[in-house]
């Protein structure tokens, strides 16, 4: 059976950090700490308030960032700049140096240690869930969001949990963030 589970955002903690503000949306394990750097799997938004600004290092970690706005440029290590516009899904080394060039908002997926991907969904596509121990989803822009046979009306920038005891589709009616992770031994 499908479930759908609306995160309320009373369960959300906001932080600054160099460049602006980010919302951390779940984190594991239970006792994990960003400040700490001891975590599995961090999901969060951010704001990005400078138009110059630099991503704190993040050792050992596999970061997944997708812009929710215009988009802006990544710089990454050595690499030549980057414009990743609104709803790519840009993976990278969390130990890099990373240079942003652009304001807006992002989601973020950060993997220490587990395995995940962010898929970013526009309106009426369809995405597959298989073998995932954590599945959630962040609605964009709003709309019904389906997943198996359960289904919301999502406000946009909800946040939810999706569980199953099978593989299931997720089904959005607006644009929304897939997170689907497993967590480390």
């Amino acid at each position: 059976m499908a479930l759908i589970e609306r995160i309320s955002a009373q369960r959300f903690s906001t932080s600054k950090w160099s460049g602006g503000s980010t919302t951390e949306l779940f984190i594991w394990p239970k006792d994990a700490s960003y400040a700490e750097r001891r975590f599995n799997i961090r999901i969060s938004t951010a704001t990005v308030d400078v138009e110059s600004s630099t991503f704190t290092r993040l050792e050992g970690v596999t970061r997944c960032i997708t812009p929710l706005g215009a988009g802006f440029t990544l710089t990454i290590g050595d690499g030549e700049p980057e414009f990743i516009p609104h709803g790519a899904v840009k993976r990278f080394n969390g130990a890099e140096n990373v240079a942003c060039a652009g304001r807006g908002r992002d989601l973020n997926l950060m993997l220490k240690g587990a395995e995940g991907e962010l898929v970013m969904l526009k309106t009426g596509e369809a995405h597959r869930i298989e073998r995932c121990e954590f599945v959630f989803a962040y609605s964009v822009e709003g709309g019904k969001l389906s997943f198996g046979d359960a289904y919301i009306h999502a406000g946009a920038g909800e946040f939810f949990r999706l569980t199953s005891d099978k593989e299931e589709t997720v089904n959005p009616s607006g644009e929304t963030a897939i997170f689907c992770c497993k967590a480390g031994k």
